[in-house]
């Protein structure tokens, strides 16, 4: 039986790419002040940069942990540069390619695919042997496991948050993800960065062994 790793990654806006992001569409309507319509470009604009760190064009990753029974394996970026996130992604695929099985928390939608689309982005895709298409695969949970498709049903969603206070009478710690890019700059920062990344893959590591069973074999 393959070993079983419960895995999250922490993303952030990618400052190096604000410049290069889409005029963002504004809707005026009747707007013919100048003020005014400046001003909403300019709140268009923010929350265009806001939304950065969801994106692998825009965004990059910042923190990942894997937990298993008596494994951890956590990393934080130290800098705002491209060769701190490719050491994450490499230790992350090496990981993969030893054929574990990850767990996650809507990993299928999100944390696989925006590992991999970075992957190609930073030219590392010669270290990547299983394709994305294996791990986030609708019918087979041989190499993932998406506990929120368990739980909630494929397309649908539900929070990690809501289902580990109600499942585990345990919840995540409480962070503002806006701090990520100052917290990477100090060794306090980064640790709490990383606490924060770690408890929720421990919440879905100890889901997944209520779950295992019962919802899938």
């Amino acid at each position: 039986m393959s070993t079983v790793l419960a895995f999250d990654i922490e993303t952030m806006p990618n400052s190096e790419m604000i410049d290069r992001l889409p005029e963002p569409e504004v809707k005026f309507g009747n707007l013919v002040d100048p003020v005014k319509i400046a001003a909403k470009k300019t709140e268009a604009k923010s929350e265009q940069i806001s939304k950065m760190a969801l994106s692998p064009l825009y965004g990059r990753i910042c923190a990942a942990v894997l937990i298993g029974e008596n494994i951890t394996n956590k990393k934080v970026i130290v800098s705002d540069s491209d060769l701190d996130e490719a050491g994450i992604i490499l230790e992350v695929f090496n990981i993969i390619e030893k054929g574990v099985q990850l767990v996650t928390w809507n990993g299928k939608e999100f944390d696989l695919p925006f590992i991999y689309k970075r992957a190609i982005m930073l030219g590392l895709t010669s270290k990547i042997t299983l394709p994305l298409s294996l791990m986030t695969s609708r019918y087979d949970d041989t190499y993932h496991i998406d506990l929120m498709q368990s739980w909630a049903g494929y397309g649908q969603y539900a929070k990690l948050d809501d289902v580990s206070d109600a499942v585990l009478d345990n919840k995540k710690i409480e962070i503002d993800v806006t701090k990520f890019p100052e917290l990477i700059k100090s060794e306090a920062g980064r640790i709490k960065l990383l606490e924060y990344c770690e408890k929720d893959v421990r919440l879905t590591f100890e889901l997944y062994k209520r779950f295992k069973g019962v919802l899938f074999e």
